[in-house]
C-alpha cells in the first residue's frame, strides 16, 4: 500500500491518543468549541474530522483545522485531505468555498477518486457546471490503474451536460463510460438517459430505455421516471401516460411528473383526477411539497375551493412548511376561488415575503375589485424594500383598469396619455373608431379608445420604467386594431421596446413595427 493510500483507525492509536480522542468527542458543543480546536494541536486523524467539521461554523475555524492538519503532517493522509475537500466544496453557505477546496485538491499527491468525484460534483452544482466536464477530462488524462472514473463520477458529469444542453460533451462522456463498462449501472444509465432527454435527443434516450427497461438491474423506478419526464417535456402526454401506466413501480416522483405534465399543458381535469388517484395509493406514496405546488394552479383555474382547502389542511397536518412558494400558490388559489379574505389572512401570517407573494395578494385584491386595498399593499410592498416587477405593475393596472383615477400615479398616467395623444396627432395618426359600436360622437369614441387598458399600461410603463427596460403588457383579450397601431407608433416615437401578450400571441413592438406583421 502506497503512503497516500494508508488510513488511520482508532484501534491503531496509542492509549494516550485514544483518550484524547474520547475527550474530543466529549466536548462537541458550541460552549467548548474552542477547547476542541485547542486539543487538536495534539492529534488530528481522519476519524476526528467528521465531528470536528460539524462544529465548524466560520472560515476561521476551517483554516484552523487545515493548519493543524499541515502542522501534524496528517494533510498527507488522502482521507483527511479528501474530507477537508468534501467539507469545503459541498457544505451549505457560508462554509462552502469551492476555490479553497480546489487549492487543497491540487496539493494532494495524488488526489484519490473520492477527491476527484467531490470536485466534479461540486462544479456540477455550481454556477458554471461546464467546469465539471473540464475536471472530468483532467481525471481521464491523469488516470491510472488505481485512480480512474467510476460509477460515482459519471452521474455528475452527465448532469452538468444536461443542465447546459451540451450534447457533444454528453456523447463523449457516454463513450468513456462504455469504455469503463458502466453502461449497466442503473444510476449511471438513468443520468445518461436524462442527459439525452434534456439535450433534446429523445430518440437516443428511447433506444437506451427500450434496450434496458426489462433488465432486472435496470428496472429501477428512476429510469422510468426520467423517460416519462422526457415525454412530458416534449408534450407527448399520451406516451407519458402509457409509460406511467406500465411502470412496474411508481414513486412520488412518478406521480408528480405526470400531474405536473397535465397541469402545465392545460389538462386540468386529468391532473385533478390523477391527484385523487394518488391519494388512494398506499402509505409509501403520499403527496409531498412538489405535488401540492403542481396541483394548486389547477385548483385555481377550476375554482375548486373545496379541494384547495383540503390541500392547505393536508400541508399543515403533515408538517409541510408554508414557505414563499407554497404560500404564494395558496394565496393565489384562495383569491381565484373567491376567498379573498382568507388569502389576505394567509398573506399576513407569512413571516417572509418576496415579489411573488406580494404580486399574488395585490393581483387577488385587484381582480376582486378592491382597488384601494390593492394599492395600499402596493405601497407597503415598496416600503418593505421589495422591488415591483412587470407582474406587479400589471396587477396594479388591473386594480384601476376601468379608467378611474384611484391609482396613486393616476395624474401622471393621464398626463402621459395626453402627451401620447398629442405626439400621435403630430405624426398624422387618426384613431380608428370603426370598432367602437356604441352610439356616441366621434370625440367620445376617441376618448374611449384612448383609455383602453393596454394604452394605460403603456403610459404607466413610460413613466415608471427606465428607457432601457422593455415595457411588458399582458391582456386576456385580443388587442384591438387601434391599440395595435397606436403602440407601433409609440415604440417609434419614444424609442421603446414594448411586448404585449394578448389572447392569441405575443406582439413585439419596436421602431414602429410589430413581430406579427399586422396579422394576428
Amino acid at each position: 500500500m502506497t503512503p497516500w493510500a494508508m488510513s488511520y483507525h482508532l484501534t491503531s492509536l496509542p492509549l494516550d491518543l485514544v483518550y484524547r480522542d474520547h475527550e474530543l468527542y466529549g466536548y462537541a458543543t458550541d460552549r467548548y468549541r474552542h477547547r476542541r480546536l485547542f486539543l487538536l494541536r495534539a492529534v488530528i486523524t481522519p476519524i476526528h474530522l467528521l465531528p470536528e467539521f460539524k462544529q465548524c461554523k466560520t472560515k476561521q475555524d476551517l483554516i484552523q483545522i487545515h493548519a493543524k492538519l499541515i502542522k501534524t503532517g496528517r494533510i498527507r493522509d488522502p482521507l483527511a485531505s479528501a474530507e477537508l475537500i468534501r467539507f469545503c466544496a459541498l457544505s451549505d453557505p457560508p462554509q462552502r468555498d469551492l476555490r479553497y477546496a480546489l487549492q487543497v485538491f491540487y496539493q494532494m499527491n495524488p488526489p484519490n477518486c473520492f477527491a476527484w468525484n467531490t470536485i466534479i460534483r461540486a462544479f456540477c452544482d455550481s454556477d458554471d457546471p461546464l467546469l465539471s466536464f473540464v475536471m472530468f477530462t483532467q481525471l481521464i488524462e491523469n488516470s491510472d490503474e488505481f485512480i480512474k472514473p467510476n460509477k460515482f463520477t459519471f452521474p455528475s458529469v452527465l448532469k452538468a451536460c444536461a443542465k447546459l444542453g451540451r450534447i457533444e460533451e454528453g456523447k463523449q462522456t457516454h463513450c468513456v463510460l462504455l469504455k469503463h463498462g458502466l453502461e449497466n449501472d442503473g444510476f449511471v444509465l438513468s443520468n445518461l438517459v436524462r442527459m439525452y432527454v434534456r439535450c433534446g435527443f429523445m430518440n437516443d434516450a428511447i433506444v437506451l430505455f427500450e434496450s434496458n427497461k426489462m433488465n432486472s438491474a435496470m428496472g429501477e423506478v428512476v429510469l422510468w421516471n426520467v423517460m416519462a419526464d422526457g415525454y412530458v417535456r416534449i408534450g407527448e402526454l399520451g406516451k407519458a401516460r402509457r409509460l406511467f401506466d406500465e411502470m412496474p413501480e411508481r414513486s412520488v416522483v412518478s406521480w408528480n411528473s405526470m400531474i405536473s405534465g397535465y397541469a402545465q399543458n392545460g389538462f386540468d381535469m386529468e391532473a385533478l383526477e390523477l391527484f385523487r388517484e394518488m391519494q388512494m395509493e398506499d402509505d409509501a406514496v403520499k403527496p409531498n411539497y412538489v405535488t401540492l405546488i403542481s396541483v394548486l394552479p389547477v385548483v385555481s383555474r377550476l375554482g375548486a375551493l373545496k379541494i384547495g382547502k383540503w390541500v392547505h389542511f393536508y400541508a399543515v397536518k403533515n408538517g409541510l412548511k408554508i414557505d414563499l412558494v407554497l404560500g404564494s400558490a395558496l394565496i393565489d388559489m384562495y383569491s381565484k376561488c373567491g376567498s379573498i379574505d382568507v388569502a389576505v389572512q394567509l398573506f399576513n401570517m407569512l413571516s417572509q415575503k418576496n415579489t411573488i407573494t406580494w404580486n399574488s395578494i395585490i393581483n387577488g385584491l385587484a381582480i376582486h375589485g378592491r382597488a384601494n386595498e390593492a394599492l395600499r399593499y402596493f405601497t407597503k410592498m415598496q416600503e418593505s424594500g421589495i422591488h415591483p416587477n412587470d407582474v406587479t405593475y400589471i396587477s396594479v393596472l388591473t386594480a384601476c383598469s376601468h379608467a378611474d383615477e384611484s391609482h396613486i400615479k393616476s395624474k401622471a398616467i393621464y398626463m402621459m396619455l395626453d402627451e401620447m395623444k398629442e405626439k400621435l396627432r403630430l405624426v398624422g395618426y387618426k384613431p380608428d373608431t370603426s370598432q367602437v359600436f356604441l352610439r356616441m360622437d366621434d370625440p367620445d369614441k376617441e376618448s374611449a379608445l384612448q383609455h383602453h387598458s393596454e394604452k394605460i399600461a403603456v403610459a404607466f410603463g413610460l413613466i415608471s420604467l427606465t428607457r432601457e427596460t422593455t415595457i411588458k403588457v399582458v391582456k386576456n383579450l385580443r388587442i384591438c386594431d387601434d391599440c395595435h397601431s397606436t403602440i407601433k407608433l409609440i415604440s417609434r416615437i419614444y424609442r421603446r421596446r414594448i411586448i404585449v401578450r394578448d389572447r392569441k400571441r405575443f406582439h413585439h413592438f419596436e421602431n414602429g413595427s410589430c413581430s406579427c406583421t399586422d396579422y394576428w
